[in-house]
């Protein structure tokens, strides 16, 4: 979800009259919807509690409960998580929630998008810090989410796509020797909480921080997950790239760089893999097919790229070095 403001007039949407009624009987509000939001619809919404009290918050009307399974989002993980990072500064309060219909209400935050800031380096900078903070205060978390691990998470999205459309499942036949060996590069790792859907449209930037929105598909998996998913998604340069490791690690390690590289593929492939299952919930009104196609082509332009095999080869190569330390010291 996007908090930035299409030109358009106010609206009197009736999720946002029945969540303003709930928690603020008698108030007066205004509302106009916010861009983005591919599984559900948002709402910025001014209330005017009293003379004196006023409030902005984000109204979000979410997939029903069904159909947001299809897609691997844990509704309980998704508010759970958010109370937890809130000291933290990384999300914003939850004011309210129900199920009937699924409304979700949080305090906006206000702020820019990555691609609204003057210094994109500066900013991306901040997300690094913010992912840093999010996943070392989390290390070890039990959280199952869906969708969130980068391998189990792929192997589940994938399941349900073959089980509805098997012919489709067939195009993404190639990624998997590819996902494979990037896991087997990977190696063991401790799973952190991870938003798992760092796009820009979920990033605020804030003067000195970043502040992560929309924690659909929040749940437990590798941290690098999140640094490589978010270069990807707002398409980080090479140097931006560097910079965000260097803000995340505290120095660049080409070997952190090289897992933030891989998952980039990774990805995309859970993005067309979700496009795929999204397309049948019918809830917004989104060309999901096409957005497929584009994740498959940016796919095989990936894995087709120097720096992808670079990387891969520096992950390999560091873990078989680690494999013969580790059988010379029990030799």
């Amino acid at each position: 979800m996007t908090q930035s403001l299409n030109n358009v007039a106010a609206c009197d949407p009736p999720c946002v009259r029945q969540a303003v009624a709930r928690l603020w009987p008698g108030a007066t509000w205004s509302a106009e919807p916010l861009d983005g939001g591919m599984t559900n619809r948002n709402f910025k919404v001014e209330v005017q509690i009293t003379d004196r009290e006023q409030r902005t918050v984000v109204v979000q009307e979410q997939l029903p409960d069904a159909l947001a399974a299809r897609v691997g989002i844990h509704r309980e993980n998704q508010v759970r998580a958010m109370a937890m990072v809130l000291d933290l500064g990384l999300a914003p309060e939850v004011l309210g929630q129900w199920t009937e219909p699924r409304v979700l209400v949080s305090e906006f935050v206000e702020g820019a998008l990555l691609s609204a800031v003057p210094d994109r380096v500066h900013a991306t900078a901040l997300v690094g810090q913010a992912l840093a903070k999010l996943h070392k205060h989390t290390q070890g978390v039990v959280m199952t989410g869906p969708i969130s691990d980068p391998y189990s998470g792929t192997a589940w999205i994938l399941n349900q796509v073959k089980s509805e459309a098997p012919a489709t499942a067939e195009t993404f036949a190639w990624t998997m020797d590819i996902l494979a060996r990037i896991q087997a590069a990977r190696g063991p790792y401790t799973p952190s909480l991870l938003h798992s859907d760092v796009s820009e449209g979920n990033v605020i930037i804030l003067p000195d921080r970043a502040v992560l929105i929309d924690w659909e598909y929040v749940g437990a998996g590798d941290p690098y997950y999140d640094v490589g998913d978010f270069a990807e998604k707002v398409k980080l340069s090479s140097s931006e790239e560097e910079a965000l490791l260097c803000a995340y690690d505290g120095v660049l390690v080409p070997t952190s760089l090289a897992m933030a590289r891989l998952y980039r593929f990774v990805s995309m492939l859970r993005e067309a893999l979700w496009s795929v299952r999204a397309g049948t919930t019918g809830f917004t009104e989104f060309d999901y097919a096409n957005y497929a196609r584009a994740c498959l082509a940016r796919m095989r332009e990936i894995s087709q790229s120097s720096e992808f095999a670079d990387s891969l080869h520096l992950l390999e190569n560091t873990n078989q070095g680690e494999m013969n330390d580790l059988r010379q010291r029990h030799s």
